[in-house]
């Protein structure tokens, strides 16, 4: 074989290997990323309520839904308040609270992240009384991390 032939073989050898290279490369990005994507995913599922009576209540960066309550006065109000947000948030670590001050006893719950809290306060006086989350996203400046409890 002359040696321009087996410079060419070589090289259509190499170029070969170089596509084989990429191919695998590529192959290798898409399956760290489609398990990235499915581990988060998977763990911001949405939680079932452990107390089905409650008030359901969930959290997220996106803020509070739902973000009105009605209530009675002197009548108790019980929230199943349900975190689905995962802890690789990088702000607050995923986790949440609910602060509601004005005008009632204090309520101030925390809850970390992939996790639920039920708690129950009471409100004494008919108002408009609004809670918010402190800990992420903007804190109480944020607008989309409040709502509102109407006592009638």
């Amino acid at each position: 074989m002359s040696k321009s032939k087996k410079h060419k073989e070589r090289g259509k050898k190499q170029n070969n290997k170089t596509a084989l290279m990429s191919i695998l490369f590529v192959l290798i990005i898409i399956a760290i990323f489609g398990s990235a994507v499915y581990i988060l995913m998977s763990k911001t599922a949405s939680l079932e309520p452990v107390d089905k009576d409650a008030i359901k209540m969930t959290v997220t960066m996106a803020g509070f839904d739902p973000g009105i309550i009605r209530a009675q006065a002197g009548e108790p109000v019980t929230i199943n308040l349900i975190n689905p947000d995962n802890s690789h948030h990088t702000d607050g670590g995923g986790f949440h609270n609910f602060i509601l001050t004005a005008g009632l006893s204090s309520v101030n719950i925390t809850v970390p992240p992939l996790s639920q809290k039920v708690f129950t306060f009471t409100p004494t006086q008919p108002g408009e009384y609004h809670w918010y989350c402190d800990i992420c996203c903007g804190g109480k400046e944020n607008p989309s991390m409040h709502g509102t409890l109407i006592v009638a």
